[in-house]
């Protein structure tokens, strides 16, 4: 008698367990990764740091994930041979030109039903166009996604806001989170980017203010180092920058800073922030 009430005590405590667990199937692992633009020199040029990109994507698994200081020719590096796409244009022209802020994704399991790009301006419909006394155009990439595996749709947007101007990431991801807002509508959202913000910053409460940070929601605790720039490791402020923020309906099963070195080299002079979530 005392083994059958132990067994159906452990069978009992297994079940409460795993229905608190999120995210047992179906798991979309994303990562936001501001990969560097290409002038650097060496060891740290675009042809030395290509592979350790691509090894970092393929040893996380990645199946769709934000990145930010991409040039055309990096994208196409980063996808060739693989069952990747991107979608997003350069800053300079909403197409080709400049830097992007692409969202690449898993073709094979994700379907693309629309998508965009546009400027984080006084003037978003207007390519090249600088507001809020920003260094560069800043921009944003959005795309309505379709999950083949459980046809389950999600919107997600990537961003990379002002290096110099406080104003223009304030202004900036005021103008992301109002365009996620009207165009997610009720869909599930996910939001990556360079912030160039830490999270005491007035950025990180307007995100916050409306969406989850991913690390503070996880299942698991948080892995990796705190700071997300490193600048090649020479750097360790202790703040993050790079975030991922996602609406109510998205679990978060695991969050950490990817500090992996590549053959004793750092991929770019940012970590990737990587997480496993599911969508309710």
């Amino acid at each position: 008698m005392r083994t059958i009430l132990f067994s159906l005590v452990a069978v009992f405590t297994a079940l409460l367990l795993c229905g608190s667990t999120p995210c047992k199937k179906d798991r979309i692992i994303l990562a936001t990764f501001n990969i560097r633009c290409p002038v650097d020199k060496s060891p740290n040029t675009w042809a030395e740091r290509k592979e350790r990109c691509r090894a970092v994507i393929k040893q996380n698994k990645l199946d769709i994930f934000g990145v930010q200081e991409a040039f055309r020719h990096q994208l196409d590096d980063l996808i060739r041979e693989t069952d990747y796409a991107f979608i997003g244009g350069g800053r300079d022209d909403f197409k080709n030109k400049g830097e992007f802020t692409a969202i690449i994704y898993n073709k094979k399991r994700f379907e693309v039903i629309k998508s965009g790009t546009f400027g984080l301006s006084e003037k978003p419909d207007l390519p090249g166009y600088r507001s809020w006394k920003s260094a560069y155009p800043r921009i944003a990439t959005w795309g309505l996604f379709l999950d083949r595996t459980n046809s389950k749709k999600f919107v997600y947007y990537n961003t990379h806001l002002d290096n110099v101007s406080s104003l223009a990431r304030i202004n900036g991801v005021k103008l992301l989170v109002s365009h996620a807002e009207k165009n997610a509508a009720n869909l599930p959202l996910l939001i990556t980017g360079d912030f160039n913000a830490t999270p005491e910053s007035e950025v990180y409460r307007t995100a916050t203010s409306l969406f989850n940070d991913s690390r503070v929601i996880s299942y698991t605790p948080h892995r990796g180092p705190q700071n997300t720039f490193t600048d090649y490791g020479r750097s360790n402020s202790g703040h993050p920058i790079d975030f991922v923020f996602v609406s109510g309906e998205v679990k978060i099963f695991s969050h950490k800073t990817d500090d992996t070195l590549i053959n004793g080299q750092y991929p770019s002079d940012h970590y990737p922030v990587v997480v496993e979530l599911c969508i309710d």
